[in-house]
């Protein structure tokens, strides 16, 4: 079981900014051992989310996830919800997204479930500043990896999630 008080770090990718959840993606560092665990799952579009409709042609060369792929692929979002409650619950998310919350709630209310896990309003870049601080670690080190690991992001959500979890294991790994 992993340990509560290391965040979970979370990201959505969708059909357009005012669209609908395609894919959702979750890294955290487990602190015995320094592991990142991740993982991510392509969301079937609800027959009443009408998808086809906020699909945006450039979100999908941003994220490279087709229509036709999620359709095919896509995890019921009952699964989604109920896989995320078995390995998050009691945990605090974060996303770097404003956009994200909104995108993770319809997963959540698609499946009529609660989340047993608490989404926090605190940006992952926030956090990640806070803990910079709390442990005086050198900001220009940090800020030197974010903009590397910017310069690398892929847009999709697992390898997202995992560019924040790796950042917290610098930071963690690495301040007096």
């Amino acid at each position: 079981m992993a340990d509560p008080t290391s965040p979970v770090f979370y990201d959505c990718e969708a059909s357009s900014l005012d669209g609908f959840v395609i894919e959702v993606g979750w890294a955290y560092v487990r602190p015995d051992d320094g592991q990142i665990i991740a993982a991510s799952h392509f969301v079937r579009p609800l027959a009443e989310w009408q998808i086809e409709t906020v699909w945006d042609e450039n979100a999908e060369a941003l994220h490279g996830i087709s229509l036709a792929e999620i359709s095919t692929r896509g995890i019921p979002v009952r699964d989604i919800a109920n896989a995320m409650n078995g390995g998050l619950a009691g945990r605090e998310l974060y996303s770097d997204s404003p956009f994200d919350e909104a995108w993770l709630s319809q997963i959540f209310e698609g499946a009529g479930i609660e989340p047993s896990f608490c989404v926090r309003q605190t940006s992952a870049d926030a956090l990640l500043e806070k803990t910079v601080t709390d442990r005086k670690f050198d900001i220009a080190r940090y800020r030197m990896a974010l903009d590397e690991a910017e310069q690398s992001r892929r847009h999709r959500a697992e390898a997202d999630a995992r560019i924040w979890a790796q950042l917290w294991l610098m930071i963690t790994k690495n301040a007096p």
